[in-house]
């Protein structure tokens, strides 16, 4: 074998190394996504806690669906601002979020969370105790996460007969 052979062929394996060096990086996952969720879903909370309908749409992929129980999905910012406004003029939400488990891969990530707290209806000042299951599924947009799509229902068990 030449010379120039070996250092081309060596230049080739180091130059495609390089490559997937740096398409994995690209989508690797970080350390702290995990942490970065669930920071996520903090200042979702805090958001539902204040009444801020723009700090809750920020949270937001520019496409994101919030799906509701009983409830037509909602689908882009305009939408859900129109939505969370409508939720804070009937109802006034005091939730925390338990996480259960994350999981990121590339640039999609989900976990799967409960949420506890009190609820008021506004119009007739009764409150109750709630309890919700959730599933949030999460795009790295520029580097950032945002909801995808926020989904919820409750973890009550309903009235209707049993199947």
């Amino acid at each position: 074998m030449s010379l120039g052979v070996t250092v081309l062929s060596r230049r080739a394996l180091f130059a495609g190394a390089a490559a997937v060096s740096v398409i994995g990086g690209a989508r690797a996952q970080g350390a702290d996504d995990p942490a970065r969720l669930v920071a996520i879903m903090d200042s979702y909370a805090a958001g539902l806690r204040s009444g801020n309908v723009e700090a809750l749409v920020a949270l937001y992929a520019a496409n994101g669906v919030f799906m509701r129980d009983n409830m037509p999905a909602v689908v882009g910012r305009d939408a859900l601002r129109q939505a969370y406004r409508e939720v804070f003029a009937t109802l006034k939400i005091d939730l925390r979020f338990a996480i259960q488990e994350t999981e990121v891969w590339n640039d999609m990530a989900w976990l799967r969370a409960t949420s506890s707290g009190r609820i008021k209806v506004l119009a007739s000042g009764v409150e109750s105790d709630d309890a919700f299951n959730l599933v949030v599924i999460f795009r790295r947009e520029a580097g950032a996460w945002k909801i995808r799509n926020y989904i919820y229902a409750s973890s009550r068990p309903g009235t209707g007969p049993a199947k």
